[in-house]
């Protein structure tokens, strides 16, 4: 119920729905000093409290007129705030008791129209009736209970808590000894309301609801060198009485009106449930017949899809290659691998990357809408892979399902097939092409020899003539030039000379398949002591030689002086591959392995990128070419190790280091040992 009113008119006259009982208690529930009068006077109730206060019997009270209790200088007082009250004005009513010398009481001054008829009430607290000294004194409890009142008729009167918070300064301030420098801060429900003060002085009240801390109020000045009195701090405390109990009402008006609100609804929707209910019912009696037939039917095909799905689980994790089935958020839903965990990434589980591969099956399947297969490579490992589409309802992609297969060895079987074919064809090439060149080689170094005869014995001639001559040239040079150079061209055609003699002798040896049979049988660690022995001479200059012989290891049938070959062009080309500034480290090892014997030589030197070990068996490929390499060493090893029924392999990392891996097959002499 809503007795005030903000702005100039606190105080007005309001119909309520609310008996005059009702009213009554209320009222006296929340002050001390209740008087309840008809609009003829007659008092119709009087409290407790205040009969006692004034030693006045309930019946010398209740019954009587207001003008018969109080003194005759309150006649006019009473009758003018209750007119004020009636035409909704602020009203007070400054009342004397008739025939006693008691301090006046300061009554609040309300009308109310409830369901039974009106009412007038005077209301106030113990406190706010007082024998003040003087009219300052007066002044300042009236402007204390103005803004006491004040603040409860607003918070009444406010329609929501934000509100209430956002204009309470306007009646709160008034109340204090220094309106303009006060500052009013409040905290309610984790929401903060208006300007915190700064200075290190201010009076505080906690906010509280049904026995229940939801916040504070802060009054301080703006000035730090003005104090509070403790009237202020009781005033303030007085509000905080009046505030807990009207957030209190406030509070149980919004939930009661929740509820209300939440049982209409409920109603509605029982009803409508009821309604839906009846009409499901017929249609459920209607499906059941039916229903009991298709469940005898399903029952049945239940058993039959049971052991389906086992079938299918079995032949699912029975295929040989690696399946997984992949949604549109590259999560892996399905594998047939135990050891294959679903649930993350499928580039993070297959690949171990963060981010999706860069030939996404997944994007690429979603935009085309067909099958893809393609061969990928991860680390060191190649796979093919076959990714076919999911399809939706509206044949949206919503997933693939890929079949991964490793082909690693039979990529390498490949590529050493492709590079035996190769070099085959290259051999039937060069043999032609050796003996071509190396006839015409011949002529020129016989005739290199004559020339550099000749012109030992012509030179000191034509210096003597040179001598007589000075403007003499030669092939239009001046012989001063000409002599100083003559002998380095010549020598120079012989050193190409003997550089083509060379490399002619290195393509027979390359083209050349064993002329005789591979019969010796190989000590190979004997082989490798021998080759280190060999080289160290030269290879000492830039590297170390470290040989890590496996003892007892199984004899090979084949050629030694070849094998000896194949292991001095391995070290030699290793210590060559040391860069400058870094002392090279060579290991030579041994292994027996599954029937075979496995040689590794490892180096820490340059390695080798990518496009040099695709190249690196080709005759004449050479990445040394200008420190007089002829690009022929590997494929001659290459070549040797076939004829020996082995494999080479290589694995480097640029600024790591080499290892050359061969694998020799044990086998028993038995004649000439068979080429592959």
């Amino acid at each position: 119920m809503d007795m005030g009113a903000p702005s100039g008119a606190p105080f007005f006259c309001k119909e309520a729905a609310i008996k005059i009982s009702e009213a009554i208690s209320l009222f006296n529930t929340n002050y001390d000093f209740l008087l309840a009068a008809k609009p003829d006077g007659k008092i119709v109730f009087a409290s407790e409290e205040f009969c006692e206060e004034f030693a006045l019997a309930d019946s010398a009270v209740v019954g009587r007129s207001l003008n018969d209790i109080a003194a005759d200088e309150s006649h006019k007082n009473i009758h003018a705030a209750t007119q004020a009250a009636a035409e909704g004005r602020k009203a007070w009513a400054v009342f004397v008791l008739k025939g006693a010398a008691h301090r006046p009481i300061y009554f609040r001054t309300g009308h109310l129209k409830a369901d039974d008829g009106e009412l007038f009430l005077f209301f106030c607290d113990r406190g706010d009736s007082g024998d003040y000294p003087d009219e300052w004194e007066k002044e300042k409890r009236v402007r204390e209970l103005n803004c006491v009142y004040a603040v409860s008729d607003w918070i009444e009167y406010s329609t929501n808590i934000k509100d209430f918070f956002d204009e309470l300064p306007k009646y709160l301030t008034p109340g204090m000894s220094y309106p303009d420098q006060a500052v009013v801060y409040a905290v309610y429900q984790g929401v903060e309301y208006g300007e915190k003060p700064s200075g290190p002085q201010f009076i505080s009240i906690s906010l509280e609801v049904r026995e229940q801390y939801r916040g504070e109020m802060i009054v301080g000045y703006k000035d730090p060198a003005l104090k509070f009195l403790p009237e202020e701090q009781k005033m303030l405390h007085e509000i905080g009485r009046v505030l807990r109990i009207a957030l209190d009402r406030k509070d149980l008006r919004e939930n009661l009106a929740a509820l209300k609100d939440e049982a209409e609804e409920y109603t509605k929707r029982v009803a409508d449930l009821q309604a839906e209910i009846t009409s499901r019912t017929a249609e459920i009696e209607a499906q059941q017949s039916k229903l009991s037939t298709v469940n005898s039917y399903l029952s049945k095909m239940e058993s039959g899809f049971e052991e389906a799905k086992i079938r299918l689980e079995t032949m699912f994790k029975a295929v040989p290659d690696k399946v997984a089935i992949i949604d549109r958020n590259r999560k892996v839903i399905l594998t047939n691998r135990e050891n294959v965990p679903a649930g993350n990434k499928c580039h993070k589980t297959f690949f171990d990357s963060d981010v999706p591969c860069q030939d996404c099956r997944l994007a690429r399947i979603i935009r085309e809408k067909a099958p893809i297969s393609i061969e990928i490579r991860h680390d060191d490992a190649y796979y093919q892979v076959h990714a076919l589409p999911i399809f939706d309802s509206n044949q949206e992609v919503e997933g693939i399902i890929e079949f991964y297969r490793e082909v690693t060895r039979e990529k390498s079987y490949e590529e050493q097939l492709r590079q035996a074919d190769k070099l085959a064809s290259l051999g039937q090439l060069v043999s032609g092409i050796g003996h071509e060149i190396n006839n015409p080689n011949q002529f020129i170094r016989g005739n290199i020899k004559i020339i550099q005869q000749a012109m030992d014995d012509m030179l000191p001639i034509v210096d003597e003539y040179a001598k007589s001559h000075p403007d003499f040239k030669v092939a239009k040079l001046k012989y001063e030039f000409f002599r100083q150079h003559i002998m380095t061209l010549i020598n120079d055609m012989a050193h190409g000379s003997e550089r083509i003699k060379g490399i002619v002798e290195g393509l027979k040896r390359f083209a050349r398949r064993d002329e005789g049979l591979l019969i010796d049988s190989m000590e190979i660690n004997t082989i490798i002591d021998a080759a280190a022995r060999l080289v160290h001479n030269q290879v000492h200059k830039t590297s170390d030689i470290e040989l890590e012989l496996t003892p007892s290891i199984p004899s090979v049938v084949g050629n030694a002086q070849k094998i000896e070959q194949v292991l001095i062009n391995l070290i030699m080309n290793a210590s060559e591959a040391m860069p400058e500034g870094r002392r090279g480290h060579i290991v030579v090892s041994t292994k027996a392995e599954e029937g075979s014997v496995i040689i590794e030589v490892r180096d820490n030197g340059k390695g080798m990128n990518e496009s040099t070990l695709k190249r690196m068996y080709e005759p004449f490929f050479t990445t040394r070419r200008a420190k007089g390499g002829t690009g022929l060493g590997l494929s001659i090893v290459y070549r040797i190790i076939e004829e020996h029924g082995g494999t080479v392999s290589v694995n480097s990392k640029v600024d790591v280091g080499t290892t050359f891996i061969i694998t020799l097959p044990v086998r028993r002499r038995s004649g000439k040992f068979p080429t592959v």
